[in-house]
């Protein structure tokens, strides 16, 4: 079975399927936001409070290697708690997750601007994307790609349902959660706006806010993104599953010229 991540023991192995767009060797940045919302779906199933906002800060490349989670409670609320989970390369701190969890009503009040059903197109009504944008990774080599709207190989907004067909970790079943989770980190694929044979773009950081959770394996992504001064921008994104909107994404861009990080390295 194909999988993106191996259990051994407390860690979890990568496999050369999570390889990333830049170079095969690191992850892509959806295999390490997943495994860290992994640990946070479970603890939220643990208390019964839901996921309202996962906040991922990427500090540095991870290697194909094996990871473990360290979780911190940083506030424990009756309506309100947050939870931090670090990812560990060894004693090296790759990344983290702080998520806030809320406690679950009985009942929401009636959405005036809610439309009654979703008014996307399915999956089935989309389009795959050219064969050699599906190889921009060997992550995204598992991922089922429709497009609905746009497209991947040209700048601009987009839209696109997303389902990862590789097993997150061996042996498990990939949650909503997981697939919302992992489909959010390429909103800025999705809405690029630069020539990538010209540039490179990172979002070190990505934030989602729930407002309701996700359902099914499809996610849909409509994403644009803004450039702004400096080298900085900006992609937000709305996530979608069959029935309608569920999430907002929010990613800080950060662009540079490919010959100026070629001469860095030289």
């Amino acid at each position: 079975m194909t999988a993106i991540f191996r259990p051994e023991g407390h860690h979890f192995r990568a496999t050369e399927h999570a390889g990333g767009p830049w170079s095969p060797d690191m992850l892509q940045g959806s295999a390490t936001t997943a495994l860290m919302a992994r640990e946070v779906e479970r603890l939220a199933t643990q208390s019964g409070f839901a996921v309202r906002r996962l906040t991922f800060d990427l500090w540095r490349p991870a290697g194909l290697r094996a990871f473990t989670t360290a979780t911190e409670w940083l506030r424990d609320g009756r309506k309100a708690k947050t939870v931090q989970v670090r990812l560990m390369d060894g004693e090296t701190e790759i990344g983290r997750c702080t998520a806030l969890l809320t406690a679950q009503a009985g009942e929401s009040p009636p959405d005036p601007f809610a439309a009654p059903t979703t008014s996307e197109k399915a999956p089935e009504a989309g389009s795959p994307p050219p064969a050699f944008a599906q190889k921009w990774s060997c992550y995204f080599q598992n991922v089922s790609v429709r497009l609905i709207e746009g497209a991947l190989e040209k700048p601009g907004p987009a839209a696109a349902w997303m389902r990862l067909d590789a097993a997150l970790v061996e042996g498990e079943p990939n949650t909503p959660m997981l697939q919302a989770v992992q489909a959010a980190d390429f909103s800025s694929g999705v809405a690029q706006v630069v020539d990538m044979r010209s540039w490179t773009f990172i979002n070190p950081e990505i934030s989602l806010y729930f407002f309701r959770p996700p359902e099914g394996d499809w996610i849909l992504i409509r994403a644009a993104t803004r450039v702004g001064a400096n080298g900085a921008g900006l992609t937000t994104a709305t996530l979608s599953d069959r029935k309608g909107p569920f999430a907002e994404v929010m990613q800080a861009m950060t662009f540079e010229r490919r010959e100026a990080v070629q001469a860095q390295a030289s």
